[in-house]
């Protein structure tokens, strides 16, 4: 079955445009295009094909979305959300910051395997190019937290280390989705060396910042 016979298949129950709320319409475009990037794949949809299965004029969709690449963007930025929802969550209760390090990577991962089309959306250029303003200034709190004060908040190597791990986390998890590690044959194979190789990864941090 092709990308378009199954995109068919989604079939939201459909409301006449004048049935949405103010608000409504909104969140229903939001929710209608993630179910059918994880469907299909974001490459595959079309606004034409999101506001009929929602029941509402292409005209009415406008008013909350410029084009689609500025639906599909907000359907990126909840996702990233997920998996910062998901980092935490796994690293709470872990007061070794190297074993909460850990656990949030496997989480990061966790979540791309279980979610591979909205990873690739996360991964491709339309985040960034549908972005309203220019990205802010991040403080070094930010990378701090963001390393799990693995690496001292006074070290000049801070935020190198974390675009380092964000980098090591994010590339495991599209060798998992992408099946292209090799030596492997099975999914929970991928997913066990991933892990290996975080395991590696942050006993490398252990030794360069150990703890007392």
């Amino acid at each position: 079955m092709d990308a378009r016979a199954e995109l068919k298949q989604i079939r939201p129950r459909v409301k006449r445009a004048g049935d949405f709320h103010h608000g409504d319409l909104r969140e229903a475009l939001v929710q209608s295009a993630r179910q059918a990037v994880e469907k299909v794949g974001h490459g595959a949809i079309s606004l034409r094909q999101v506001a009929d299965r929602l029941g509402v004029s292409q005209p009415a969709m406008y008013r909350h979305f410029a084009d689609k690449g500025a639906l599909l963007a907000e359907v990126a930025r909840r996702s990233g959300s997920e998996i910062e929802d998901a980092m935490r969550a796994a690293t709470q209760g872990k007061p070794d910051p190297f074993e909460a390090m850990r656990a949030g990577g496997r989480a990061y991962v966790g979540w791309a395997y279980a979610h591979p089309n909205l990873f690739r959306l996360m991964s491709s250029r339309i985040p960034s190019e549908h972005r309203a303003g220019p990205r802010p200034a991040l403080p070094r709190e930010h990378y701090f937290f963001g390393m799990g004060g693995v690496v001292p908040i006074d070290d000049p190597l801070l935020a190198d280390s974390f675009r380092v791990s964000w980098a090591m986390v994010h590339g495991l998890a599209n060798l998992v989705i992408e099946r292209v590690f090799q030596l492997v044959d099975t999914d929970e194979q991928r997913l066990a060396v991933a892990d290996q190789a975080l395991d590696c990864y942050v006993e490398m941090l252990r030794a360069k910042w150990p703890r007392s």
